[in-house]
């Protein structure tokens, strides 16, 4: 049995994986690698050892990165410029190890890489920063962490392929194979020497919050999403909904990551579009290695099907989206752009599956202009 292994990044390692993803099986050795010593303070694009630190795009993304996450896991109603001593608080030093490592773990890959992940984070943030008093400051610090590492290690390929094909994380978990993957993932993150940004809690909580990000990540397994919304319409049409009951409230928060994972689906048109495309090159490289091995891709996984790919998009949003951010912004009324954002989009993919033209501003079906 072969055991996935894992990736430590420092400043000196540079951007993210060079490797390309046409692979199914981990490819590095056992041996963790440690990396070299490095100090916060100082310039991090100074050269060291002969490499460049991190180049200045990458340093001053990677700064606003560590910026939005202390920001979004520090407690709540502080001014920015507090600072921080409670028992939730992370240590900077370690948060930017641990954020290095998870970075570094992430394929570059046409979709589920680094990028889709801190898109994620970003919708969680601005979900919860509308509703900071609902929950409490380990599970919002849960939620944002668990966004940041939902697809630690994705190499561009879905469950269904993994058990097919029977891959070596397929022989290690029986269902949400590679969410399940993605949670072992980060756990051997904050594992690692001076990466365990909830070292400060005791054991207890500790796991407790483990068992939180565990939730979390799994809950973005879209073969849960029926189970999970279907639980939470039923509580809303029944008004039976509390979110202070512990069932009430993770069914809820199984559907906030669902919903922030597909985000994407409630931007404005021209990134909906974008990031459609980018999504199924992916597909499409799953269904060109599915048919090398001789075997039959799913429709939406073929690009011999390309054409029916607005059709396919209609369906998903009308399927998945509508009624997910339908049933939020029942319960979190600020949450309701997202929903009318899909209902445009629909619209838009509705018009290429018909042939008719689809521009950027269309007055008639436009919220903003009814609004």
């Amino acid at each position: 049995m072969v055991t996935p292994t894992l990736s430590q990044a420092s400043p000196e390692r540079g951007d993210n994986n060079e490797e390309p993803a046409d692979h199914i099986m981990p490819r590095r050795s056992s041996r963790v690698r440690k990396p070299p010593g490095w100090q916060l303070s100082g310039n991090w694009g100074e050269k060291r050892k002969g490499y460049h630190a991190i180049t200045r795009s990458s340093e001053l993304f990677f700064r606003s990165v560590c910026l939005f996450l202390l920001l979004c896991t520090r407690p709540c109603n502080l001014p920015l410029n507090y600072v921080c001593t409670t028992q939730h608080c992370f240590d900077h030093e370690k948060l930017v190890r641990f954020t290095l490592s998870v970075r570094k773990n992430y394929h570059k890959v046409p979709y589920h890489n680094w990028w889709h992940a801190f898109n994620v984070a970003h919708c969680m943030y601005r979900m919860l920063d509308h509703e900071q008093e609902i929950f409490t400051e380990l599970e919002r610090q849960a939620l944002i962490i668990a966004c940041i590492c939902h697809d630690l290690d994705h190499r561009g390929y879905t469950n269904q392929f993994m058990v097919k094909y029977e891959t070596a994380l397929a022989s290690l978990y029986s269902t949400s194979v590679m969410e399940q993957h993605h949670f072992n993932q980060t756990v051997t993150i904050l594992q690692q020497d001076g990466h365990n940004i909830f070292d400060h809690l005791t054991s207890d909580v500790y796991k407790q919050v483990l068992g939180y990000i565990r939730h979390y990540i799994l809950a973005t397994d879209l073969a849960q999403f029926f189970s999970n919304h279907k639980q939470v319409t039923r509580f809303c049409a029944d008004q039976t909904f509390n979110i202070e009951n512990t069932y009430h409230r993770n069914k809820l928060q199984a559907i906030m990551m669902s919903a922030c994972d597909l985000s994407a689906c409630a931007k404005t048109w021209p990134v909906q579009k974008k990031t459609v495309e980018i999504i199924y090159e992916e597909f499409y490289a799953q269904g060109d290695l599915e048919k090398k091995k001789g075997g039959v891709p799913l429709p939406m996984m073929d690009r011999d099907n390309a054409h029916n790919l607005p059709k396919e998009q209609v369906n998903f949003l009308r399927i998945f989206c509508e009624p997910l951010y339908g049933t939020l912004a029942v319960i979190f009324p600020h949450l309701s752009p997202l929903l009318e954002n899909t209902k445009d989009n629909i619209h838009k993919w509705d018009n290429l599956a018909h042939g008719r033209p689809t521009t950027m501003w269309e007055v008639e079906t436009s919220r903003i202009e009814k609004d």
